[in-house]
């Protein structure tokens, strides 16, 4: 045991000195390296202009540290009995080429290539992780991709893009670096962040740094600070437990009696044959969250026998269990892995066979489910063998519904892991970028959210909030509604969401993209992210900046009546320039009875005006009301207008 821990703590020192070096390789003087920066300071980083930033940092305790801005004084610290440091430094006014040195009594880093300019903070889920290019095991990037890459040469742009962990207690590290975006690294940066940050640099507004923290399939709760939950009552006991812990022993105890459990259940139903990959909203499945068995024979060909294989599913959501004859060859049995590629390796002693029977067992905890990667990343192999010699995949296997997750224990997630509990996404990868003077934010999250929209009216505005009350400042914050997407049973919670994310913009110096006209029924990833960046630039032109643009579609804030008609009274943007496209679909009216019919909408005056044949007197008014809704209403600039539902006065 001792010789165990002598060399983990050897390699951790080794990991330690290399990420330091990394940072500013020729920056260290001495043999032991004992000035740690904090993760956004490094080359190329961008700074606010004309402002107060706290550069900070480690050290030996009592050390002196000495911060010495080239377009500046010198500043001095003492490094505190914990070991933390911090010297508070006057930013100029916005330019670039300056640099910053920091220095102690053995060590000196050198921070270059410094521009002063607007730093974002851009965060989310998977839409606002989604890369420009097909980097980072995304299926594909976005629409033109190849000619987006080409092009994204800005030397005014820098982008940090911080590593995704989970912290039980706020971290005051994560793994990151600045990078200038040209052609060679702009495929690997956030697809929406980039093209908000790239307007922004065409419109003279730079230099702009963004700095993005994301993670694909992550809840609100997760990125917002246990003190900002605390009057929510719903999130105590989550909270009281990831503060106890849960020991290993125990959570394999119940992991173990979770699986136990899948294995001791009869199959729900008759099997069916099915084409993989197999998304299971596009399949029937959408409302379901649970277990199936995916099942088929296939013959070993003659060259594969008695040798290791390659075995490759592409990604599959959210867990997996891979049997070979009925014993498990593979899996990943854990949390936050819904988007990974499956590679997995068959061992030679379970391959010197004539035919297989290949069971690759699905577990959705949630949300979409199923085989959620491409037809050709579906394959068989020999490990280390020819590219060509490839035995397909996909195609025709039989499914059976093995449980839903009601019928089980619920799965036991991890302290240490698993992205969706309440406040360890702000833990991990936003406390570890502060303090920091950001300029503002952009969001592109909720669709992880959506069967608790009720929920979500007040968690997305108590998580605005929270952040704010940290950064010391009501910073803009400007988000995106979730895109259309044929989630399966249609069942209201998608328009539920959507009005619940436009509680947020009675806040403040908010603002909202609408994304009805950029969205795709079958892709929850939709490639048409540069009207997503585009528009979320405009809001800041307009708010932040101060331009003379329109920034916002439509927005409908009352409904009256006039015997059977109904007459929309718009809001901030007003009916300037309104239009109505696709013969004015997606508005509906109801009654008394609740029932709604569709509506025919016409302009007449600037105004806005509704009837339907079926409601003598309409009681409530909506717009665009679906998941994947119809819709008509734009304005001069060709925004769409926001979804709504109104009861009529």
């Amino acid at each position: 045991m001792q010789t165990r821990r002598s060399l983990a703590a050897s390699l951790l020192c080794l990991i330690w000195c290399a990420e330091l070096f990394a940072q500013s390789p020729e920056a260290i003087v001495g043999s032991q390296p004992s000035l740690v920066l904090a993760p956004l300071f490094g080359d190329h980083m961008v700074l606010p202009p004309q402002t107060i930033v706290v550069v900070h940092g480690s050290g030996p305790a009592e050390q002196e540290i000495e911060v010495t801005p080239s377009w500046g004084s010198s500043a001095k610290c003492r490094v505190a009995a914990d070991g933390r440091w911090q010297v508070e430094v006057a930013t100029p006014a916005r330019g670039e080429a300056v640099t910053l040195w920091v220095r102690s009594a053995d060590a000196e880093i050198v921070i270059k290539d410094i521009l002063i300019g607007d730093v974002w903070l851009a965060s989310g889920q998977s839409n606002m992780e989604m890369t420009v290019g097909a980097a980072g095991g995304w299926k594909t990037g976005v629409v033109n991709e190849e000619q987006e890459v080409e092009n994204a040469n800005y030397p005014q742009l820098r982008v940090f893009t911080a590593a995704k962990q989970t912290g039980d207690r706020p971290s005051d590290d994560v793994q990151g670096k600045w990078q200038v975006c040209t052609p060679e690294v702009a495929e690997s940066f956030s697809a929406a962040g980039y093209f908000f940050a790239r307007d922004l640099v065409r419109a003279g507004k730079g230099p702009i740094g963004l700095v993005v923290s994301s993670w694909g399939g992550t809840r609100c709760e997760a990125w917002t600070r246990a003190a900002g939950l605390s009057d929510l009552p719903e999130f105590g006991p989550a909270l009281k437990a990831l503060a106890r812990g849960t020991s290993k022993k125990l959570l394999e105890a119940r992991r173990e009696k979770f699986f136990a459990a899948i294995d001791a259940v009869d199959p729900l139903g008759a099997s069916s044959m099915t084409m993989l990959p197999d998304l299971w909203s596009a399949s029937g499945l959408g409302d379901v969250d649970g277990v199936a068995d995916y099942t088929r024979k296939i013959a070993v060909p003659l060259s594969f026998r008695g040798k290791a294989l390659r075995l490759q599913l592409g990604a599959i959501d959210d867990m997996d269990v891979v049997y070979w004859n009925g014993v498990r060859v593979a899996g990943s049995e854990r949390d936050g892995v819904w988007s990974t590629p499956r590679d997995y390796v068959i061992a030679a002693k379970h391959t010197d066979v004539d035919a297989v029977d290949l069971c690759v067992r699905v577990i959705d905890t949630g949300g979409e489910g199923g085989f959620t990667g491409k037809a050709d990343q579906m394959r068989l192999s020999v490990k280390g063998g020819p590219a060509s010699a490839t035995l397909p995949l996909s195609g025709l296997w039989r499914r059976s519904m093995r449980a839903e997750m009601k019928q089980l224990p619920a799965w036991p997630r991890s302290t240490s892991g698993g992205p969706n509990r309440p406040s360890v996404l702000w833990n991990g990868m936003i406390e570890p970028l502060l303090p920091f003077p950001f300029t503002g934010c952009i969001w592109y999250q909720g669709e992880s959210n959506r069967n608790k929209a009720l929920q979500y009216r007040e968690l997305f505005p108590a998580m605005i909030r929270d952040w704010r009350r940290v950064f010391g400042r009501d910073v803009p914050f400007f988000f995106v509604q979730i895109a259309p997407y044929n989630y399966g049973k249609e069942r209201g919670e998608t328009a539920e969401l959507r009005d619940a994310q436009a509680v947020a913009l009675d806040l403040p110096n908010t603002g909202m993209v609408v994304t009805l006209d950029c969205g795709n029924a079958r892709d929850i990833h939709p490639k048409a992210k540069q009207p997503v960046g585009g528009r979320l630039a405009l809001l800041a032109r307009k708010h932040h900046y101060g331009d003379d643009v329109v920034c916002s579609g439509p927005r409908v804030v009352a409904a009256s009546r006039d015997g059977a008609l109904v007459l929309l009274r718009m809001g901030e943007h007003g009916s300037s320039g309104l239009k109505l496209l696709h013969g004015g679909a997606g508005f509906e009216l109801a009654g008394s009875d609740g029932v709604f019919h569709k509506a025919e909408a016409s302009i007449e005056n600037g105004q806005l005006r509704v009837s339907a044949s079926a409601v003598a007197e309409p009681q409530t008014v909506r717009y665009a009301w679906r998941a994947v809704p119809e819709w008509s209403l734009i304005n001069k600039a060709g925004l769409p207008g926001q979804p709504f539902r109104l009861a009529v006065q």
